[in-house]
């Protein structure tokens, strides 16, 4: 079960490519159609409904591989929407590469002339003022070397100008390179096929990459493939979830399936544990056991009848008071993993009670999120199988920065896994990093990390999986995965709640 491929520089990435196409213009051609049809399939699954049934689409095609990439993907989502509006602002035909030929005219039969209109790129300022649904871009890729040229600059500016509802760049925003630039592309989503390349992930081009898409197309599916074993840079497949789609044993038990023990929730923040729970128990643990505040635990219970619910003794702030560990530890035996922090304060009685619960369970996995991390829980972690799933601003109490450099840093001297949460997830063992790139804006609201901590408490209960980075990256791509779907049933970014993304945990493999 592979998990993750290796991020690649341009020239790497032309070297592979060379590697495993060689001279051959078939092979290029089957790349450069499976490309497109999975740029086309994974662009309308997440945003084909937000387009409506006849856009307006734009095509910026460039001559090499890149334009020929974005051709077959318009040629398949013109198909898929018959009323599709398409432009094409193409340079010079006959400067096309013959494979980028090729596409375009098997797009050009589709069409037989009827909705389509083609211009050449150096006209695109003249249709600065139109607007379309969706710009797909394919202008330039890894095959870009600065200094830029007037006519390719002029052409990126005028993009950039044109209104549109989505913009997207095939492989990397035309313009980007290793270095900042000074006109690039500016994309509400990049899909990076077959080879995620470096430039989209640097801190001065990720304003213009927007969503990141990895889109595998076989390139690293070969067990045999030992080149990158060194690699520390690395993004999670599109498939990493695929083992969860199997068949369980038609003779099941539910304790075979692990039994997750959460601790956190508080007066303060009396949602957090509730979304926690209901994540984990969705994540598919045969028993989620919860230990929270007594006097929310009957409203928890009512809302949520599948976890057990354990009502504890409260501090005078509402918290979880030191004096529950009696009934945590009564139960420890019972359990498979931990997972605890989510609502949880930062209490001086809750953080004892972390403590004293990572004391007396050493041979357990454990997730500790959000106020459970920190210097003090870590000390009394010892050597076992811990994940930490931090925002930026809950990292920097045990790192002084959020580089990657701080990340594996971090990773080797608390000897922990840490999956830190943003708009790009990295996810480290001290070894590698592991870009999750899955969702979207969707999930810049409270709840998603309570959610992101559950899956992980799940996960990590599971036998399937290879230590605790693996179930960061899983619950990375599954919380991801989850909010697209979200956002593709509600067509909009803003009228949903963390609570209507928990809906789609299991639309969202």
């Amino acid at each position: 079960m592979k998990l993750y491929d290796p991020i690649l520089t341009a020239e790497e990435s032309k070297k592979f490519e060379k590697s495993i196409l060689g001279d051959s213009a078939y092979k290029a051609y089957k790349a450069m159609a499976l490309a497109g049809e999975k740029l086309a399939a994974s662009l309308l699954a997440e945003f084909g409904g937000y387009l409506g049934n006849s856009p307006s689409i734009l095509g910026l095609i460039g001559a090499g591989h890149n334009g020929g990439d974005a051709l077959v993907a318009l040629n398949r989502i013109c198909k898929s929407i018959p009323d599709s509006k398409l432009t094409l602002a193409i340079v010079n035909l006959e400067k096309l590469r013959p494979n980028t030929k090729k596409a375009f005219h098997s797009l050009q039969n589709n069409f037989k002339g009827k909705n389509l209109e083609i211009i050449e790129l150096q006209e695109l300022g003249n249709i600065r003022d139109r607007s379309f649904d969706l710009i797909l871009e394919g202008l330039t890729a890894m095959s870009f070397t600065p200094p830029i040229r007037e006519n390719l600059k002029n052409a990126i500016i005028s993009a950039n100008e044109i209104r549109a509802r989505l913009k997207v760049s095939v492989d990397l925003p035309a313009g980007a390179h290793s270095q900042p630039q000074s006109a690039i592309f500016k994309a509400d989503a990049t899909y990076a096929t077959g080879i995620a390349k470096s430039p989209i992930f640097a801190d001065f081009n990720r304003p213009f990459t927007g969503r990141i898409r990895y889109l595998n197309i076989g390139f690293f599916d070969s067990d045999e493939n030992s080149a990158f074993e060194c690699q520390r840079d690395f993004i999670a497949r599109p498939d990493a979830l695929d083992f969860l789609k199997a068949l369980r044993p038609s003779v099941s038990d539910k304790r075979g399936y692990g039994h997750l023990f959460i601790i956190g929730g508080s007066q303060s923040y009396p949602g957090a544990v509730l979304i926690n729970a209901r994540a984990a128990i969705r994540a598919g643990c045969g028993l989620v056991t919860a230990f929270v505040p007594e006097n929310l635990a009957p409203a928890y219970a009512a809302a949520e009848p599948s976890v057990i619910w354990v009502g504890c003794p409260q501090d005078e702030s509402g918290a979880l008071a030191l004096e529950s560990f009696g009934l945590v530890k009564a139960r420890l035996k019972s359990a498979s993993a931990l997972a605890m922090g989510s609502g949880l304060t930062a209490s001086r009685e809750s953080i004892a009670l972390v403590c004293e619960v990572l004391k007396s369970s050493e041979s357990l996995p454990v997730v500790l999120d959000a106020d459970a991390i920190g210097t003090q829980t870590l000390e009394a972690c010892k050597a076992r199988k811990v994940l930490l799933t931090p925002h930026e601003g809950e990292f920097l109490r045990i790192a002084s920065g959020v580089s990657d450099a701080d990340l594996l840093e971090a990773c080797n001297k608390y000897a922990c896994a840490i999956a830190l949460k943003s708009s790009v997830t990295r996810i480290s063992d001290g070894r590698v990093i592991v870009r999750s790139t899955r969702g979207s804006p969707v999930l810049a609201r409270a709840g998603s990390g309570d959610m992101l901590a559950g899956l992980a408490g799940s996960l990590i209960c599971s036998r399937n999986l290879d230590g605790p980075i693996a179930a960061g990256i899983c619950a990375a791509q599954w919380l991801g995965m989850s909010a697209e779907k979200a956002f593709s049933c509600a067509k909009s970014e803003t009228p949903l709640s963390s609570s209507d993304v928990l809906k789609f945990i299991s639309s969202g493999l």
